[in-house]
C-alpha cells in the first residue's frame, strides 16, 4: 500500500504536507480538515474518486492520509 499523500495539522494550519503525486489531495484535504471539529477526538474515513483519505484526529492535532482506494 503506498501512501499518496500526507499532512500533520494542528486545528486547520497545516504543520507539515507531504505528495508523492500531482494530485488535488491537498485542496481535498483542507476541506475536510475545516469539516471536523478541532475539540473532537476523531478516526474517520473518506473517500473521494479512486482514493480513500484516513484521517486521526487527537488532541487538537491531525494525521492524514491518502491512498488509492484499491489499497484501502
Amino acid at each position: 500500500m503506498a501512501i499518496l499523500y500526507a499532512l500533520v495539522a494542528r486545528g486547520s494550519v497545516v504543520l507539515a504536507e507531504f505528495s508523492a503525486t500531482p494530485t488535488t489531495a491537498n485542496a481535498i484535504a483542507r476541506q475536510i480538515l475545516e469539516k471536523i471539529p478541532g475539540n473532537v477526538d476523531s478516526h474517520v474515513s473518506y473517500s473521494q474518486d479512486r482514493y480513500i483519505f484516513h484521517v486521526k484526529r487527537t488532541d487538537g492535532l491531525t494525521v492524514l492520509c491518502m491512498a488509492d482506494d484499491t489499497a484501502g
